[in-house]
């Protein structure tokens, strides 16, 4: 084992770290900085992810999720229709188009519901 004499590199200064250069304050805004920029960068990269997988998908496929949700939406408005439809028809005096109406409504969910589940 040898030992070296350090001579007359005791006074020379070491380079201070970058993060030790600058003040807290700056180090922590440069920080938020890149994680802002590493967020946006992660955001278009899942947006890009998404336009591609669209463009994956045949006209037909992307026509078919479209007209299905939007049946689905029409059986939950419709569904809504009926229920805001059946208390005003009970107390129109018309007590078998109310339950008919209560009954559509039911039926009109439950469809959007198991439409939902199915596509």
């Amino acid at each position: 084992m040898t030992t070296m004499h350090r001579g007359d590199d005791r006074n020379l200064e070491s380079p201070r770290p970058p993060i030790l250069s600058e003040s807290f304050d700056d180090f922590l805004a440069q920080a938020e900085h890149d994680l802002h920029r590493c967020r946006r960068r992660v955001r278009a990269l899942r947006r890009r992810a998404r336009r591609q997988s669209r463009r994956d998908f045949p006209l037909r496929t992307r026509a078919a999720r479209f007209f299905g949700r939007v049946i689905c939406a029409g059986f939950a408005v419709t569904g809504s229709g009926m229920l805001i439809a059946a208390p005003v028809q009970w107390v129109a005096g018309d007590a078998s188009g109310a339950a008919d109406a209560l009954t559509l409504a039911a039926g009109a969910w439950g469809t959007a519901a198991a439409w939902r589940t199915r596509h």
